[in-house]
């Protein structure tokens, strides 16, 4: 057959355009994806001038924090931003601008009272844990633990800057109620064995694989490998779960940007892979300019205000592009349509984080009462109580439970509290019985609060001063009558002198002898005239 030069280059076409196609279709598949359901780009509010007005570069993950109504800008070249929004002006300022060192792609938060945040550093190919002080000062923020995630038991390689950019925790709350299969077993996952609660989700650009991992919050390099799974696109660069609906939104930004949003239920396909469901996927918006490369997704509970959920995107900027790419990196979408269901059938988890006076020892920690020796990561039991907001604040639930050296502690309450507000109630066999500041709503299957941070998030600022940033339940109240008082003196008192041991309710410092410690503790409580405070 003799081909002429137009009927040659004709055919070739034709092969390129197949060729083309099917790598499209294999790596993003076309028919899932909708328009971006809320405005444009150049619509959306631009936030990057809250944060510098000669423009920024580098940004490269955002996280939203719903408890503090804070914004988390990390830039991919060791910086973080916190922007809080003013609810009453619905206005964003900008309370946090740190350098630490690194190359912090991504960020996220486990506990969303506690003063800490989790980064993926692409540079080290490390998930790393910081703590912070309350006001975030630059010598506030320190490197707390890292696990290095190319080390045993998982198998992800170092593949250069081509790495893990994306982070995001996903409680065992909703892992468990959807039957979540670990990859790297095959079976039904059963909760955290590391004792974080949840597993740390990372988005990886090569092949847009998210890894799983079971991390130790305490100890470094301490993790177990759960898997990784296929997503709808070839490439990753951002995380967000969504604690209301329970969906895990996947940022794509190969080919025409993409969000991808899972609902954790994964498929078996070939090679021994498991791949994410999609639920919904969305092109996304992008600047009109040259520079589409959008690294950052961030998204506000749907069950909260289902008329007004926000997103923010933001986009990497090199140094040498023009100023006013600089200046348009960070954006506001206000309303967002989103995916999901607000209609619950799962339990839901509370998350607290508390304190007892006589037992700390300092540095975040309290000493292990219940036994040292075979459990030296538990601190006492205590007891969690959910009051409605009605005028006899009635009792909806009661349950004890352990709580850990660090103040951690999870309870998990039926699904007919989702939607309810009420007040959290700490009770504790020497301790102040003390009520939240306020009743808590349980918009969420993860919910978190901490009675550590302030004392004005117990009722009446009832908590005990630590004077190292924390706050704690008052100590003293042997007899559980709703006061501190010369009669708990007196009791503490006869015990001392009989030398009294063993656990028991007069050893308010939990070293198992009730001593000169003991006294004094209860002196300046009884003196403070301190007593229950209820709404």
């Amino acid at each position: 057959m003799n081909l002429t030069f137009t009927g040659v280059f004709q055919i070739r076409t034709l092969i390129l355009s197949i060729f083309i196609y099917a790598n499209l279709y294999c790596s993003i598949e076309l028919s899932a994806q909708s328009a971006w359901p809320s405005e444009s780009w150049s619509a959306a509010a631009n936030l990057t001038s809250v944060m510098s007005a000669t423009g920024l570069t580098e940004l490269s993950s955002l996280f939203w924090n719903s408890t503090t109504n804070r914004l988390y800008v990390s830039h991919g070249d060791g910086k973080l931003r916190v922007l809080q929004l003013n609810i009453a002006n619905n206005t964003f300022s900008q309370i946090a601008n740190i350098t630490y060192a690194g190359g912090p792609e991504g960020i996220t938060q486990v506990n969303l009272s506690a003063n800490e945040f989790y980064t993926i550093d692409e540079d080290n190919y490390q998930i790393r844990k910081y703590t912070h002080n309350a006001n975030f000062s630059p010598t506030g923020v320190t490197l707390s633990k890292s696990w290095n995630i190319t080390a045993a038991p998982s198998t992800m390689t170092n593949t250069g800057n081509v790495g893990p950019e994306g982070i995001a925790f996903v409680p065992d709350s909703f892992l468990l109620a959807i039957g979540f299969i670990s990859q790297a077993t095959g079976l039904a996952y059963t909760a955290s064995v590391k004792g974080m609660g949840g597993l740390i989700f990372v988005a990886h650009q090569r092949l847009g694989e998210i890894w799983v991992f079971d991390i130790n919050p305490n100890v470094s390099n301490d993790f177990a490998f759960v898997g990784k799974y296929k997503t709808n696109n070839n490439e990753s660069c951002d995380l967000a779960f969504e604690r209301t609906t329970g969906l895990l939104y996947i940022l794509h930004n190969a080919g025409p940007n993409s969000i991808e949003a899972t609902d954790l239920i994964t498929t078996s396909v070939t090679g021994g892979n498991r791949k994410f469901n999609v639920k919904s996927e969305y092109f996304l918006a992008t600047p009109l300019d040259t520079n589409k490369n959008v690294e950052g997704f961030a998204i506000t509970p749907k069950c909260n205000d289902s008329t007004n959920v926000s997103v923010w995107l933001c986009r990497d900027v090199e140094s040498v592009e023009p100023t006013a790419y600089k200046q348009d990196c960070l954006r506001w979408f206000n309303p967002f349509t989103s995916p999901g269901s607000c209609t619950n059938t799962n339990p839901v988890v509370l998350n607290l984080k508390v304190f007892i006076q006589g037992f700390y020892r300092g540095g975040g920690k309290m000493r292990p009462v219940l036994d040292s020796i075979n459990f030296p990561l538990n601190c006492d039991t205590i007891t969690i109580e959910l009051r409605k907001n009605d005028a006899g604040k009635t009792l909806e639930s009661s349950m004890k439970k352990i709580v850990d050296i660090n103040g951690n502690v999870s309870i998990s309450f039926p699904a007919s509290t989702f939607g309810k507000s009420y007040y959290v109630v700490i009770k504790h066999r020497h301790s102040m019985e003390t009520w939240s500041s306020l009743p808590i709503l349980f918009n969420s299957i993860s919910l978190s609060y901490s009675f550590t941070d302030l004392a004005t998030k117990a009722f009446g600022g009832n908590l005990s001063n630590l004077n190292d940033g924390n706050f704690a339940l008052y100590s003293g109240d042997t007899d559980q009558n709703g006061n501190i008082n010369l009669i708990d003196l007196a009791s503490i008192e006869q015990r001392l002198v009989l030398f009294t041991s063993g656990y028991n309710s007069f050893d308010l410092n939990g070293d198992y002898v009730v001593e000169s410690t003991d006294q004094s503790i209860m002196e300046n409580n009884s003196l403070l005239n301190i007593s229950v405070l209820r709404p």
